[in-house]
């Protein structure tokens, strides 16, 4: 058993029947479409042709629509319809008036660096939405390489040639202590008076946490925690509790906030981060995303998430 081909019907076809439907004249029709009579008139006869059926009854002084014609309008304007709002839907995408901008990054960029940028780009395109987690370094590299989010903002410590990545910002990681700790007078703060003292360490597989091992083992030492973390602001608690000193970034704690914090760098070489935006090469992003990532990417270079 055979089917037949579909008729081959254009949308072009479909606009012109409507229109006469609407206004009952060819020539009103071809007015509000912008195209001539003639043109119209062919369009009618090819989807009758088409179709095989008859969709107006023409005489020298009226123009009526047949009983098939009648039941075609309803179904045609639904169709035609639809297809108006899917074609309307992809042009605000495109032109980043709606969409969702899926971001991943670390807690520390997403409480400082990113809440007053995204206010920015939504004043300008109040349509998008936006879509945040946060989590360590390596669980934001790793849901980039998922395609979990459209980019992340992290340190990638050894970059993947199916990678894109863009610096954003360096900042150096220092010690943050207690007033009146022992600390305080050393004449340095290098590797042996570290050793000396209990020290917070971020925990595994949090960019600062590598950058503190890599740095010890370039000088044939083991940073040994007396306390983890996995967030800053718990490292801040556990220091304000006396528990020892910790190594954080600068843009990890505000000393405005506790009189007592005192901070002071560290004289181990290697005791940086290089923050960047990480995106799969061959992944298309939306266009709100994309204008988004180009916002961040347009700013001067920071040397601090507080900047």
């Amino acid at each position: 058993m055979t089917t037949s081909a579909p008729p081959n019907i254009s949308l072009l076809q479909i606009r012109a029947f409507l229109a006469i439907s609407r206004y009952g004249s060819f020539t009103r029709a071809a007015e509000v479409l912008h195209r001539t009579q003639p043109a119209v008139t062919q369009q009618i006869r090819s989807l009758e042709d088409s179709l095989g059926l008859k969709l107006f009854d023409r005489t020298t002084r009226q123009l009526r629509l047949t009983e098939i014609g009648v039941d075609l309008v309803p179904v045609l304007s639904a169709m035609l319809q639809q297809l108006d709002d899917v074609v309307g839907a992809t042009q605000d995408l495109r032109h980043r008036r709606t969409g969702t901008v899926r971001l991943g990054c670390l807690p520390s960029v997403a409480s400082l660096y990113l809440p007053r940028r995204i206010a920015e780009f939504r004043r300008h395109h109040p349509g998008v939405s936006f879509l945040l987690s946060d989590g360590l370094g390596d669980q934001v590299v790793a849901m980039v390489n998922r395609g979990d989010i459209d980019f992340g903002i992290t340190d990638v410590p050894q970059p993947a040639s199916e990678l894109m990545i863009h610096p954003l910002l360096q900042e150096t990681i220092c010690l943050l202590y207690l007033e009146g700790h022992p600390v305080q007078e050393a004449e340095s703060v290098d590797i042996d008076e570290l050793s000396r003292h209990d020290l917070i360490l971020m925990a595994p597989g949090s960019t600062v946490r590598r950058i503190v091992d890599t740095a010890f083992a370039a000088h044939g030492r083991i940073a040994m925690a007396t306390c983890q973390a996995s967030y800053n602001t718990t490292a801040i608690g556990m220091v304000q509790a006396g528990l020892g000193v910790a190594l954080l970034p600068a843009s990890g704690f505000d000393l405005a906030l506790d009189p007592r914090l005192r901070t002071r760098p560290v004289d181990i070489a290697g005791l940086d981060r290089q923050l960047s935006i990480v995106r799969l090469k061959n992944k298309a992003l939306p266009p709100s995303a994309q204008a988004f990532m180009a916002m961040l990417k347009a700013e001067k270079a920071l040397r601090s998430l507080r900047d």
